[in-house]
């Protein structure tokens, strides 16, 4: 921007000289014309003055000379004024003239009755140029001599510069601002201001927020790089939930199995109680009580059955919630049920810490949240080879909930530990994992302004996994 002002300020600087140098030009050529006008003039009068006092003595005709000499000084601005006689030699001047001050070789040109004629020449002592003009002076038909008039020959630009420099100066800073201006407004409407819109809408997805828009507005290349902006934010917004629907996908299909198996106990309690009361109903040799017990266990053993795949449909069913106030207690025990009737879980015991009722709510979507303790719960269970203590953890800092979940199993290798968020990154046996379930954990729980970290801890000694979320009611 400062560039573009200077080459502006530079562009303006010279167009004004060029102007000021043909300004000149003619001015010149001007002033050239008024001095051979103004030194013919003075010939008529110095003609006139001889012809009047013809009778006199030389010494009065010099006197009177002189005082004509100065009076057309005065009168017409000019710094010098000289008689000279037909021998090249000075009759009358005003002012005196200096002892060096010779006559150009062109009053010959004159004092042989030629037209007015003109010569430049240095002035004293590094003073201006001066222009002096020749004209000839004709009494009764004959070259009596010749009358030199000497004017100021100061350049027109040198002039100008001279008398309104600081004025020029002034107005072409003026310009340059009202440039730099000009210019700055113009690059903040059609450039800073969009790059900044892109610039917030990063932030937002840095956020978690992943379909951020942005105007499509400004100039042709800006709008497209709006444009193109959009729809990166939503192909990746929709390749982000498909990823983590595939990841719920693979978890319901781990829990599918362990269902199934679960289910298979109630189903043979229900069809053993069945058959004993399809035999019943022919023969009536039941007592009351007995029929009753076994409908009874009949109805707790279908409500069993009925809640375990209840909660596998709860947890597989996508989510297009908000985030909202929600105890991430709830979500450690909606995570628990899940994961009881798998075969792996039998011999976990799942410890939360504080052990109450309630812990502070975070701003989350509780199904999402669920979706991630599974996964942890999952590996915790099948580091500790099915048997071990899982404990989650929950500490307010500030404005911030951070729960841990811990599991003692052998831990994650050093070298391992910076990879274990790397899709597809897996240190199980081919078949029994998808690399996917940590990736997709931590950007369910980013996409709620949260962290997912793995906490430094003793190969040997167990895994620890944070998960860092706002409080609800935090600004």
């Amino acid at each position: 921007m400062l560039g573009m002002t200077a080459v502006t300020l530079v562009a303006i600087l010279t167009t004004g000289y060029i102007t000021l140098w043909a300004a000149g030009d003619s001015l010149r050529v001007q002033r050239e014309s008024t001095a051979a006008t103004l030194a013919a003039a003075m010939a008529h009068s110095v003609a006139a003055q001889w012809g009047m006092r013809g009778g006199g003595t030389a010494a009065d005709q010099r006197t009177a000379l002189r005082a004509l000499l100065r009076w057309l000084s005065e009168t017409t601005g000019s710094i010098g004024i000289s008689v000279i006689g037909p021998d090249r030699k000075e009759i009358a001047s005003w002012p005196t003239r200096r002892e060096d001050d010779y006559d150009s070789i062109v009053v010959s040109t004159s004092l042989a009755g030629g037209p007015p004629v003109i010569n430049y020449r240095e002035g004293p002592r590094g003073q201006d140029k001066e222009l002096l003009a020749y004209a000839p002076i004709e009494i009764e038909g004959r070259v009596a001599g010749a009358v030199r008039v000497a004017v100021s020959a100061t350049e027109p630009t040198q002039v100008v510069l001279r008398r309104s420099g600081l004025v020029l100066v002034l107005l072409a800073i003026a310009d340059a601002l009202l440039v730099l201006g000009l210019g700055l407004f113009v690059l903040t409407q059609l450039v800073v201001r969009p790059l900044a819109q892109l610039r917030r809408a990063t932030a937002l997805m840095t956020a978690g927020d992943w379909e951020p828009r942005i105007a499509e507005e400004g100039p042709k290349e800006i709008a497209g790089l709006a444009s193109a902006f959009n729809q990166m934010t939503k192909s990746l917004s929709i390749q982000r939930e498909q990823l983590i629907r595939s990841e719920k996908l693979a978890s319901v299909g781990q829990l599918a199995a362990g269902v199934a198996h679960e289910i298979g106990n109630p189903l043979a309690a229900i069809l053993g109680y069945v058959d004993i009361l399809r035999a019943d109903a022919a023969k009536g040799e039941l007592p009351a009580a007995e029929r009753e017990d076994a409908l009874a266990r009949v109805k707790a053993e279908t409500q069993r059955i009925h809640r375990i795949i209840r909660e596998l449909l709860e947890f597989s069913r996508p989510s297009k919630e908000d985030p909202k106030p929600s105890d991430p207690l709830r979500g450690v025990q909606s995570a628990q049920a899940l994961l009881a009737p798998q075969s792996r879980f039998r011999e976990v015991r799942v410890v939360t810490v504080p052990a109450g009722e309630t812990w502070p709510q975070v701003m989350v979507v509780p199904s999402r949240l669920v979706q991630v303790f599974v996964n942890l719960m999952l590996n915790a269970a099948d580091a500790m080879a099915g048997k071990g203590t899982i404990t989650v953890s929950c500490e307010e800092k500030g404005n911030k909930v951070a729960l841990t979940v811990t599991d003692e199993g052998p831990g994650i290798a050093k070298e391992n530990q910076r990879k274990v968020f790397d899709p597809f990154f897996t240190t199980k046996t081919v078949g029994q994992g998808t690399g996917l379930g940590l990736p997709v954990s931590r950007s369910i729980v980013e996409s709620f302004a949260g962290t997912l970290e793995i906490a430094p801890s003793v190969e040997g000694q167990g895994a620890r996994f944070v998960l860092t979320l706002p409080k609800a009611g935090s600004p």
